[in-house]
């Protein structure tokens, strides 16, 4: 069933993530991934044909969920994992996964060829999903690596969404002040109704702004495990 999943080293230079066809490239980082596969015959193959087309991807290998633990993700850059395991079944192991490091990019690397499962895989925040029998030492080098950056740019993004809420915040904590300050200004200029008319405008003026700002806000506030579709793998 595996066969096909070697790859020949003459590709390696050339086809691994990120590498360049001119002399001047430069050579991805090296990533280190927990690849939970229970067959030990897939998990060499697995291994060797990373080796022989992105020799910068360390392998962590489990046979089992219950190997795993937060602690063990936290030591790599990604996980592939096969949906067959001995202790989880389907998307059980995925899910597991996500619940232990919501961070990390995951790709699902399986034997079942099924649309719906893939789609699925998707949809929990796997990065992508890969069929043994379609799929070699490149494409699973090069899905990782894709996965690795998306992930990496998608935090990165929603780093920067959390940044401008913050920002947002303390302009609402500051015209919160203002208004306050306002307030007490009108209650000391009772004896000049004028003046308390046109701060009392202002005061309506400033709350119509409070409320623009808490609306965009709530429009902009990034949606927990944000899946972004995967870049399709030859």
């Amino acid at each position: 069933m595996v066969e096909k999943f070697r790859s020949p080293r003459t590709t390696a230079a050339a086809d691994a993530m990120g590498d360049q066809a001119d002399a001047g490239s430069t050579a991805p980082a090296p990533l280190r991934i927990l690849l939970l596969e229970d067959s030990r015959a897939d998990a060499r193959v697995t291994e060797e044909g990373l080796r022989d087309s992105d020799d910068r991807i360390d392998c962590d290998i489990a046979a089992t969920l219950s190997e795993v633990s937060a602690q063990r993700l936290e030591q790599v850059d990604c996980a592939v994992v096969d949906l067959g395991l001995p202790d989880a079944s389907g998307l059980q192991a995925l899910r597991r996964l996500r619940e232990l490091s919501p961070e990390l990019p995951v790709v699902v690397l399986t034997g079942l060829d099924d649309g719906a499962t893939g789609l699925a895989a998707l949809r929990l925040g796997a990065q992508d999903y890969l069929v043994k029998q379609h799929a070699d030492g490149h494409s699973v080098a090069r899905a990782i690596r894709f996965a690795v950056e998306r992930k990496r740019l998608q935090s990165a993004l929603d780093l920067q969404a959390l940044h401008d809420l913050d920002l947002h915040d303390d302009v609402i904590q500051r015209l919160f002040a203002i208004g306050l300050a306002m307030q007490t200004t009108q209650r000391s200029s009772a004896q000049q109704p004028a003046v308390a008319v046109r701060i009392s405008d202002h005061m309506n003026d400033l709350q119509q702004v409070v409320q623009k700002i808490r609306s965009t806000i709530a429009d902009r506030k990034p949606e927990p495990d944000r899946e972004h579709p995967p870049s399709t793998t030859e």
